[in-house]
């Protein structure tokens, strides 16, 4: 990786690893690099190898590529480290697109604590259509949460980072190994839980949010596992208070 990429400043950090501003060297051109370990494989159409799960994850949201989900250019394979049982421990350095100025939705919402209600709405309305382009693409990011959403303040647009947790959606016990598969239903239903707990931090710096909308994602995540009437996300952008964006 070093024949290509220059590591500049570290611009973030957390329990997976340290993230820093990168720019490569034929160009200049500036990408986020972020250096972590993974213990876990996961097998991708096109690779005729098992890869880290996050680098699996992310090689399948990206095709198609969306707005709203961080970009992998490429990834390096740095270090394999043999643990007791047989497992293994590698240490992979992460090449995604290079954001500009931009803050978690942690940092956004304790800047903002009087936030208008557009704004709620604008955050609300991509968050749950960055969570629907994952399970469109047959993954359950699985850590949804204010830390892994940056916020591009203009023009206001989220990005969902960190597939680390992810899982594929997916009955096939043949396909998956268990700890990297999950099945459709209890995937909608994590995704609505973790969508129900950022609105409720949205909803503190927003008395705006309509209690009938707060009242449906409630019933959302309360309801049993085999209800039926919890089929989609697509349930929650049909709300009106969404649909008004």
């Amino acid at each position: 990786m070093e024949a290509k990429y220059d590591l500049k400043e570290n611009i973030g950090a957390g329990c997976y690893g340290n993230v820093y501003r990168g720019i490569r060297k034929m160009d200049g051109k500036q990408f986020i690099i972020k250096s972590t370990t993974s213990e876990v494989d996961s097998n991708v159409p096109g690779y005729p190898l098992p890869i880290p799960i996050e680098v699996a994850m992310m090689t399948i949201v990206r095709d198609p590529p969306s707005p709203l989900l961080i970009k992998l250019q490429e990834w390096f394979l740095v270090k394999v480290e043999k643990l007791p049982r047989g497992k293994v421990c590698k240490t992979i350095m992460l090449v995604m697109e290079y954001l500009g100025p931009c803050r978690t939705l942690e940092d956004f919402l304790q800047k903002h604590q009087h936030l208008e209600e557009r704004v709620a709405r604008t955050l609300i309305l991509q968050i749950v259509k960055a969570a629907q382009e994952c399970l469109r693409r047959k993954i359950c990011h699985h850590d949804i949460h204010d830390c892994n959403i940056l916020v591009i303040d203009r023009p206001l647009q989220i990005k969902l980072i960190d597939f680390g947790c992810g899982m594929h959606i997916c009955h096939d016990p043949k396909k998956y190994p268990p700890d990297t598969r999950i099945s459709p239903k209890k995937a909608v239903k994590n995704t609505v839980k973790q969508l129900f707990g950022i609105m409720r931090e949205i909803e503190k710096q927003c008395s705006s949010i309509p209690e009938e909308f707060m009242a449906f994602m409630n019933t959302c995540i309360t309801l049993g596992d085999d209800d039926q009437r919890l089929q989609t996300v697509q349930q929650i952008l049909d709300q009106p208070w969404l649909k008004n964006q």
